[in-house]
This record gives C-alpha cells, sequence and structure tokens, in this order.
C-alpha cells in the first residue's frame, strides 16, 4: 500500500483531457471552402481553438476561460465563437462551438464569416436544442 494510503489521503485522479467532436450540423464542405480560400485565417482560427482547449486541459474552469482569453465570445445559450486576427486584407472567421463540460467534449458547431454569422449562431443554437 502507498503511504496515501495508509494515511487515508485520497488523491484526485487527473482529469481527462477535453476532446473534439464534429457536430452533425457542422458542414466539412464548407470548412474545406474557407480552408482553400483563406488558408492563413482558417489556420489562425484552429491555433486559437487549440489554445482554448489546453487552458481547459489545465484544469480552468469554463467561465474563466471565456473571459480571459480574448479570441473566445461568448453567444448565449453555451455556444461560443473562436476568432483569430486575421492578416492585412484578411477575413475575420468565427468557428462556433459548444463546450459540454459534463463530457468534457468541445462540439464543432459551425465556420464562417461575417456574412453567416446569424445563420452559424442560430445553427449553434439550434444543435444545442437537440441534446
Amino acid at each position: 500500500r502507498t503511504e496515501n494510503e495508509i494515511i487515508g489521503v485520497v488523491m484526485p485522479q487527473a482529469m481527462q483531457p477535453w476532446e473534439y467532436n464534429i457536430a452533425p450540423c457542422y458542414s466539412k464542405s464548407t470548412a474545406e471552402k474557407i480552408s482553400k480560400k483563406h488558408t492563413q485565417e482558417f489556420q489562425n482560427v484552429f491555433k486559437n481553438l487549440d489554445t482554448y482547449k489546453k487552458t481547459l486541459d489545465a484544469g480552468v474552469p469554463l467561465e474563466q476561460a471565456k473571459r480571459t482569453l480574448p479570441f473566445v465570445h461568448n453567444e448565449q445559450k453555451g455556444l461560443l465563437a473562436i476568432d483569430q486576427r486575421p492578416p492585412k486584407g484578411g477575413v475575420q472567421l468565427r468557428l462556433y462551438i459548444y463546450p459540454q463540460e459534463q463530457t468534457r467534449m468541445i462540439r464543432l458547431t459551425s465556420i464562417g464569416d461575417k456574412q453567416s454569422q446569424q445563420k452559424d449562431i442560430k445553427i449553434g443554437h439550434q444543435f444545442i436544442q437537440t441534446l
């Protein structure tokens, strides 16, 4: 038996890392078009998503991560938008996600630009209602 078992100390198990999940509403064809047309912006938004995941994996609570990371925006009902700083002349992309604390799952719901923003938010909200 370990020393901790002998003295009755229960050490918390390591937290499970968060995982990505592509929601059924996420359009892979739209993502592919955007990645080809706006390669740098697409890569940047996914780098920011990775930073968000690493922040959660480090144990930072969802609410705190949302408030402290400048590229995370609250879109109500649990939906978040991850954006990026576009290069000069570039496009502002937003990746919409729904992090579920119970399952430690980051669900990707849609990706788009300013023109598709309202539609993307609506898609995310509709998806969340189905869960």
